[in-house]
C-alpha cells in the first residue's frame, strides 16, 4: 500500500467499496454475492437481523423525482424573446 497514491479527501472508490463488502462478508461468514439479486437479498436480511429501522424499498411508496433545477431550453428561449420584444415596443 506504500506505492499506492491517494486522494487523502473525497468519498471512496467503487474498488474500495467493493474490497470493504468483501471484507465484511468475511468477517461476518458471508459469501459474497455474486449477482445483484443475492446482494440485495443479502442486504436486506442483514438490514433486518440488525433491526435497521427504515423500510424496505418495496414497502415505500415510488417518488418520481422533481423538475431539475433551472429553466429548459424552452424557457429560456421564450425568456430572451420577450425581453426582445419588451426592448422593440419601449
Amino acid at each position: 500500500m506504500a506505492g499506492m497514491k491517494s486522494k487523502p479527501t473525497g468519498k471512496p472508490t467503487a474498488r474500495q467499496v467493493y474490497a470493504l463488502a468483501a471484507a465484511l462478508c468475511e468477517r461476518a461468514g458471508e459469501e459474497f454475492p455474486e449477482t445483484r439479486e443475492g446482494a440485495s437479498e443479502l442486504i436486506e436480511r442483514l438490514r433486518i437481523e440488525s433491526g435497521h429501522p427504515q423500510p424496505r424499498l418495496e414497502d415505500v411508496p415510488f417518488r418520481p423525482r422533481g423538475r431539475r433545477r433551472g429553466r429548459t431550453r424552452e424557457e429560456r428561449t421564450a425568456s430572451r424573446t420577450a425581453a426582445e420584444l419588451s426592448r422593440e415596443m419601449s
